[in-house]
């Protein structure tokens, strides 16, 4: 049970903030503590380091040793046996780097089990897994249950929610407003207390056909091959506007060399791609984002943001050249802030 107290601005009063763990009133202040008292977080962006192995970020900070160094063999088997006793199908010896979303939140897990983790806490842990990724993930934390473990799986998707928890709790703008058997509430009742009233969906307003529609992306004989071995073989596809198009296939079977070959983050070996009908496929990145074309990655915080860089600068980071927003010597503060205020407003 958590006991969260606030000041009279809503903010949490650190001096009275405790935990109560198998009966007792405890007061962590950092992860070790937390680690200590066998608690364990699975962050939504990964704390691993890439260059490191698998059991290498397993281990970290708590490195089995011979003499008066790291006994690397020994982590390697102590990591093979753990991810064995959880049927997590993982190379230990495999650079992070190397490793699909998925495996690396694998990764993750295994790293709060080492640590003898009686309480996992999973933040949006399927934000960035495919459905067939997910259900291998509730599978695993199934089986955590029944081997003892408590879950608690933080998420925005309820009907997530609803399939994997036993009892769910509601917190809205830092209040809690209560605690339910999964079974016994309905998603709509969910969706009203985390919203605060009730929400009607209707969406014949937005199902309006788009009159003749151009062609917007014409995709020809694609390939791509990496040491001579086929990644993505005479792929060919069109979009109009008005349409989307779904690219469905399980990890490792193209779409990914699929997408960054279209928009040039790769260089693909044959085929033609069409932008409103220009070839682009000899643009760079920066003359292809002015025709039009952008994207969203896989991992946003490896590929998609400046983690390190504001929300501001990383908004404008693929525009900031514009004349509108820079000057000729510095950028134009007032004018980024305006852009900004009327992009938020107009998707909040």
């Amino acid at each position: 049970m958590e006991l969260i107290f606030l000041d009279k601005d809503g903010v949490v009063n650190s001096d009275r903030y405790f935990d109560e763990i198998k009966g007792k009133e405890v007061k962590i202040k950092n992860p070790n503590e937390a680690n200590k008292y066998a608690i364990g977080m699975v962050h939504q962006h990964f704390m691993l380091i890439p260059s490191f192995t698998v059991a290498e970020n397993i281990v970290l900070g708590a490195e089995p040793t011979k003499g008066a160094f790291i006994d690397g063999k020994e982590a390697v088997r102590i990591t093979q046996e753990l991810a064995k006793k959880y049927n997590f199908d993982i190379d230990v010896t495999q650079k992070v780097s190397e490793l699909t979303v998925s495996a690396k939140q694998k990764v993750e897990i295994l790293k709060t089990l080492y640590r003898n983790a009686e309480v996992i806490i999973l933040d949006e842990p399927t934000a960035v897994l495919t459905p067939q990724e997910t259900e291998q993930l509730f599978e695993q934390l199934i089986q955590f249950k029944n081997m003892g473990h408590t879950i608690v799986f933080i998420s925005h998707k309820l009907n997530e929610v609803k399939q994997i928890s036993d009892r769910i709790s509601v917190i809205r703008l830092g209040e809690s407003k209560g605690t339910y058997d999964a079974e016994g509430v309905t998603i709509e009742k969910l969706t009203e207390m985390i919203i605060g009233r009730k929400i009607e969906m209707n969406f014949d307003d937005i199902r309006r056909p788009v009159e003749n529609p151009q062609k917007i992306l014409d995709v020809r004989n694609l390939s791509y091959k990496v040491n001579g071995v086929s990644k993505v073989e005479n792929v060919n596809f069109s979009i109009k506007g008005g349409e989307i198009l779904g690219i469905a296939g399980v990890q490792g079977n193209g779409q990914e060399e699929l997408i960054k070959s279209i928009t040039g983050l790769i260089p693909f070996q044959e085929g033609t791609v069409k932008l409103c009908g220009k070839e682009i496929q000899g643009l760079g990145i920066k003359a292809k984002r002015d025709s039009g074309m952008s994207y969203i990655p896989e991992d946003r915080m490896i590929d998609g943001c400046a983690a390190g860089a504001s929300i501001e600068d990383n908004l404008i980071s693929t525009v900031y050249e514009k004349p509108s927003l820079s000057g000729k010597f510095f950028l134009k503060g007032k004018e980024i802030k305006k852009r900004i205020s009327r992009q938020k407003n107009r998707h909040v």
